[in-house]
């Protein structure tokens, strides 16, 4: 499968590159060079220079020719390696304030920060480093450390958030899609939607029609209200405060539901999963009911 960086050499030396592209054969479908010949003896070489440890040293990033063989003409590839490495280099920003990201990919960590990122996508956002006001068609992976990023909105997406980064105020449409470690999200409205969430991570006031699916491990969830809907919760993740008509959908192994009021609805409840201080007005179904605590 192909990863960033991914580059076709061409025969006299030219290295092609996209921002948006990691695929081979879309690179080749971007720049129109035809894919008709063995690979001995296409005009073209597919490379990759891929990130290791740290995303922020290119010299520590690793050089592969990605070809079943390797072509006539093909030398050493030192030049395409060099090439790469100093287009990824111009990719890092590690300090300073940066207040306008319409397009490119980009790689943050550091201090530095990110003041309106409007498109392009972020490949990795680690050590301090903040990202404010992400929205449009933006992207952004590989989130760790102290990282912090606020307001996402419209149709952005982040995913593979870990360590201890903290993401505040995700609206519109977004899109989240792993959240681990000891991560934190918090004030999730509109129809955002978070698709995994595990380890110790929390998610905070969740609140309009977004909705987080498959919880795991010891991951908190606090503050469902509204329309907010939470499917498959098990573990021994534990949801707090669930109010309006907010949904859960199932819940199994040791987790813990608590503080359950209005016409909250639970529904599909198994294993040693646990239920308590449950309003009159709540809406549970019978497998439910089985599990509420007495108070």
């Amino acid at each position: 499968m192909c990863k960033f960086l991914s580059a076709l050499v061409l025969r006299n030396g030219d290295v092609l590159t996209h921002p948006m592209l990691d695929s081979h054969s879309d690179l080749l479908t971007y720049f129109q060079i035809p894919d008709t010949s063995s690979s001995a003896h296409r005009p073209f070489a597919k490379v990759e220079l891929n990130p290791g440890s740290d995303w922020l040293d290119v010299s520590t990033w690793t050089f592969k020719l990605d070809e079943d063989t390797t072509p006539s003409w093909w030398e050493d590839g030192q030049g395409a390696e060099e090439t790469l490495r100093r287009r990824a280099a111009a990719m890092i920003r590690t300090s300073g304030s940066h207040t306008l990201i319409v397009d490119g990919c980009w790689i943050v960590g550091g201090t530095a920060s990110l003041e309106d990122v409007r498109g392009g996508r972020l490949l990795y956002v680690g050590d301090s480093a903040q990202i404010f006001d992400v929205g449009g068609s933006a992207r952004i992976s590989h989130v760790r450390g102290s990282a912090q990023i606020s307001y996402v909105g419209d149709s952005a997406q982040i995913s593979d958030v870990g360590g201890s980064a903290r993401i505040t105020h995700v609206r519109g449409s977004a899109q989240i899609s792993y959240v681990g470690d000891s991560a934190q999200i918090s004030h999730v409205r509109g129809s955002a939607q978070i698709s995994y969430v595990g380890d110790s991570a929390q998610i905070s006031h969740v609140r309009g029609s977004a909705r987080i699916s498959h919880v795991r491990g010891s991951a908190r969830i606090s503050h469902v209200r509204e329309l907010a809907q939470i499917d498959d919760v098990r573990g021994s993740a534990r949801i707090s405060h669930v109010w309006g008509s907010a949904q859960i959908s199932y819940v199994g192994d040791s987790a813990q539901i608590s503080h359950v009021r209005v016409s909250a609805r639970i529904s599909h409840v198994r294993g040693s999963a646990r239920i308590d201080d449950v309003g009159d007005s709540a809406q549970l179904d019978q497998s439910a009911q089985n599990h509420v605590v007495p108070s």
